[in-house]
């Protein structure tokens, strides 16, 4: 299966490694490794992942990140990529924006 980012979702990646970046140098490289290998992974396990807010949702392994997506056709087009820190209504919120036609 292939996944691809919708726009929407690449500022995640760009916001959350320059925070990393900012933490220590590296770090935000680091990040966005650990996240292409969990998006690899999304190709053969997407639509095996619990609903979260409307979404299915794979957790990152390395970082606190959920990685928010849909199965459509043959590929899995993911929405949103976001901290798992944020509160559960910053969630929802960014992800009905984002889901919105």
């Amino acid at each position: 299966m292939n996944v691809a980012l919708r726009p929407e979702a690449s500022p995640d990646l760009v916001y959350a490694a320059a925070y990393f970046n900012h933490i220590s140098d590296g770090w935000g490289d680091h990040f966005v490794n650990t996240i292409e290998v969990d998006l690899a992974d999304l190709r053969d396990e997407a639509g095996i992942h619990a609903m979260h807010y409307g979404l299915p949702c794979k957790f990152a392994k390395v970082f606190p990140f959920a990685i928010y997506y849909r199965v459509e056709t043959e590929s899995a087009i993911v929405y949103a990529i976001l901290s798992c820190r944020m509160s559960p209504d910053a969630d929802r919120s960014i992800l009905e924006h984002v889901c919105s036609p």
